[in-house]
């Protein structure tokens, strides 16, 4: 019989996540020799034996890899038997380590959930249990290589028994770091807001007690605390709000399992396939008529966030209590989630009523992951818990992609959703959500993980790129940060960047890039940019007409600032007033008066064509939201209104020429809107019809700019694209249109990923691309 050999190269997020093992195994049963190693960043496999067993092996290798790896690239090449005996698994290569991937998070496995209820298994109810499939990976890691010793499970002495496990290939903890049991691993602990320590055997059941009872717990999880409520309860839900000093921003919500989440929203079968994926995002669904949960956990919102419980802790406690509970998180509104057992108790305990504890350090904070359902897919608004460090997989190689260049660099992101992105050798590597950089805390865990992500990428940066705006938190950071070279971006452009790294796209194509605000390289804040894209380079091909913003940033917390300087373009100052006045009988006559005057006289005003204000300025027309409590708050609720109207057409808009391109001219637009709630119409009506509105602007404008280049693709980021209700009808729209359209699938449409975006421009710009 011949024998054959075969050296297979995969790469990806394989280490950590039972790759070698898996390898192991099906070589095993499939009779080869050889052996399987750790190399950097990837795994290596020598593989020898009959060509039959060769073709099963890699049969089984599609069909039963690892549910958490997460391949991006195969080689395979023929090589010359070594006639080995058995096949083994070899030590890991250790040169170069620092390019090899930490895996992500990974949620319960079913194996896992299994034993967690089996009263006869060793590990029968214990809060920790893990293998190579499940448990914490990125928020236990201090440094590299990933090996218990660099964990924080190094605090843990592996007992006989999982120290067995640990060193049998066969077995599904063979190399699982943080594996433990009751004997040897992590504990519970229970108190109360002043750290007074209760003495019980059981943590879990004191705080499903006092969960049930209206307190509210503060819960150390995976990548933090989370603030635990009784979702069913709205006193204490409101409770909650007060203490969190969050007034209506919604709470993200954990079911125990797929039937109870079919109780509170609308589920379908690609819903739970996301819901049940081991990175365990919270999935933004459509709340169910008569569901059980409060009013107060997402106010005048039709859609609420579930989540199912990812680790065994979270299984357990919702097991007990038996009905849904809010999981936020741990922390005031805007501060970094708190980690720490005291550093909890110092900065929860005027939060929280009680404290479920454990003993595993967390090393690396992480919010939960929120995310969408578009076009049946993940369409990511916040990657942080289960999706990082893994890095971005860019688009495949095509007649119409380019390649990433191997220069190491950095994108630092924006003010607002802030992430940062380092790319090495061609992999981007994006932080966590990180939050908004207004807040001194914020800025410290964004500078404490940059210098986390730069060590362990041990990233020689030839550059940084940062945002235009002057005033951003990373504009000065760029100065502090060890790089050859400091490149700028501006914002809109920053976002199509991040698409086109995504995508792989490298032809024509009209980028829409819309969303609230950014610095413009004209000086004006930009908002709803349309671009003709060829390649690398970018034209500003049409913008919504730019409309005065009195106020700056308050405007985005009193949308009915925004709506003052559309009626004042549309009907002037004086008119504007008796309009303003009429719509916003709740707004002191005064202060409303002033307003309109300043934006006259152009005091404190800025040009703005940000079609994130347009849709506050709506909002605030319609009567659905004239003073905000969280960004996007107008927006979002415009969304859920427009959810039930009827819809009777779109209202009239023009498209003029404007410095040299199109201006999309929306006066019609907010005259037909003040019509029409002059003359009563509801809000759901004229909400639909706006969105309708704006999709056709889009659909028109981005169509003759196509014509004029002979672009075929059209690519929709930004912030504003997170509204379903708008993308739905452009997905339709341009496919009606024989136009290819692209979003974003790995990164968020919205500032959280044009960290990517500036990352990918600095990379091609050293390359001379």
């Amino acid at each position: 019989m011949a024998i054959e050999a075969v050296w297979i190269t995969v790469r990806g997020v394989v280490q950590g996540v039972g790759f070698r093992p898996f390898v192991y195994r099906i070589a095993v049963r499939c009779g080869l020799r050889g052996f399987v190693t750790n190399t950097p960043g990837s795994v290596a496999i020598h593989v020898e034996g009959s060509r039959a067993a060769l073709a099963r092996f890699r049969t089984l290798f599609r069909e039963e890899m690892p549910p958490a790896a997460r391949v991006t690239g195969i080689s395979t090449r023929r090589v010359s038997p070594e006639g080995l005996d058995g096949f083994v698994i070899r030590e890991s290569e250790r040169g170069g380590i620092a390019l090899s991937t930490i895996p992500p998070d990974i949620a319960l496995c079913a194996a896992c959930r299994k034993e967690l209820s089996d009263p006869d298994d060793r590990r029968y109810r214990y809060p920790f249990i893990n293998c190579t499939n499940c448990g914490p990976r990125f928020t236990i890691v201090r440094t590299l290589p990933y090996d218990r010793e660099n964990t924080s499970m190094s605090a843990f002495a592996l007992c006989s028994a999982c120290r067995k496990e640990y060193g049998d290939p066969l077995n599904r903890r063979f190399h699982a770091e943080p594996n433990a049991c009751p004997k040897c691993g992590p504990r519970l602990a229970f108190t109360n807001r002043a750290g007074r320590r209760e003495r019980t055997a059981d943590p879990i059941g004191r705080a499903a007690d006092a969960l049930l009872a209206g307190e509210i717990v503060a819960v150390r999880g995976l990548g933090g605390f989370h603030l635990a409520a009784d979702a069913t309860n709205d006193a204490v839900v409101r409770t909650l709000r007060e203490r969190k000093h969050r007034e209506e921003k919604p709470f993200a919500v954990m079911v125990a399992d797929l039937k109870t989440a079919r109780t509170v929203a609308r589920v379908g079968a690609a819903d739970e396939e996301i819901l049940s994926l081991p990175s365990a995002p919270v999935l933004l669904l459509p709340a169910r008529a008569g569901s059980p949960l409060a009013r107060s956990v997402a106010p005048g919102l039709r859609h609420v966030g579930l989540f199912l419980p990812y680790t065994p802790l979270h299984r357990l406690l919702l097991g007990r209590v038996g009905r849904p509970l809010v999981m936020t998180s741990g922390n005031l509104t805007d501060e970094p989630i708190a980690t720490g057992n005291g550093e909890a108790l110092a900065r929860l305990s005027g939060i929280a009523d009680r404290f479920l504890l454990h003993d595993r350090e967390i090393v690396q904070r992480s919010d939960d992951s929120v995310v969408r359902r578009v076009a049946g897919r993940v369409y990511p608004i916040r990657r942080a818990r289960g999706y990082v460090p893994a890095p971005v997989v860019f688009g495949p190689a095509s007649e119409k992609s380019r390649s990433v260049p191997a220069a190491c660099v950095a994108g630092l992101g924006g003010e607002l959703k802030s992430t940062f992105c380092i790319l090495k050798e061609g992999h981007a590597y994006l932080s966590q959500h990180l939050g908004d950089l207004d807040q001194a805390p914020v800025r410290d865990f964004y500078a404490e993980t940059f210098a986390f992500f730069r060590n362990f990428l041990e990233a020689d940066l030839a550059a940084v790129c940062r945002d235009l705006h002057p005033a951003y938190f990373t504009t000065a950071f760029a100065e502090t940060v060890p790089a050859r070279r400091i490149v700028s971006l501006q914002h809109h452009k920053a976002h199509l960047y991040a698409l086109l790294a995504e995508s792989g796209f490298d032809g024509k194509a009209v980028g829409v890039s819309f969303d609230g605000t950014g610095y413009g390289e004209d000086g004006t804040i930009w908002g709803g940019e349309i671009f003709a894209v060829d390649g690398m380079e970018m034209t500003r091909a049409a913008a919504l007409c730019p409309f005065p913003l009195q106020g700056g940033d308050s405007a985005v917390k009193e949308p009915w600032k925004s709506a003052a300087g559309l009626l004042c373009d549309t009907f002037g100052a004086a008119e504007a007033k008796a309009v303003a006045a009429g719509l916003f009988p709740e707004i002191d006559a005064e202060r409303l008066g002033l307003v309109i005057d300043a934006i006259a006289k152009g005091v404190n005003v800025v040009a703005t064509s940000s079609c994130g204000r347009l849709f506050d300025a709506v909002s605030a027309l319609a009567g659905v939201c004239r003073k905000a409590t969280y960004e996007g708050q107008a927006a979002m609720l415009l969304e859920g209104c427009a959810g039930r109207g009827a819809g009777i057409g779109a209202y009239g808009f023009k498209i003029r020429s404007l410095d040299g391109r199109l201006g999309i001219d929306w006066k019609d637009a907010v005259a037909g809107i003040v019509s029409d709630v002059r003359g009563g119409v509801a809000p759901p009506v004229v909400a639909r019809r706006f969105h309708d509105t704006v999709a056709a602007m889009i659909l028109r404008v981005a169509e003759t700019v196509a014509e004029g280049t002979g672009a075929r693709h059209v690519l929709l980021p930004g912030g504003v694209f997170q509204n379903v209700r708008l993308l739905d009808a452009l997905l339709k729209g341009f496919r009606a249109r024989k136009l290819t359209v692209l979003i974003h699938r790995q990164v968020p449409a919205n500032d959280g990923g044009i960290s990517l975006g500036q990352a990918y421009y600095a990379a091609q710009a050293i390359a001379g691309g």
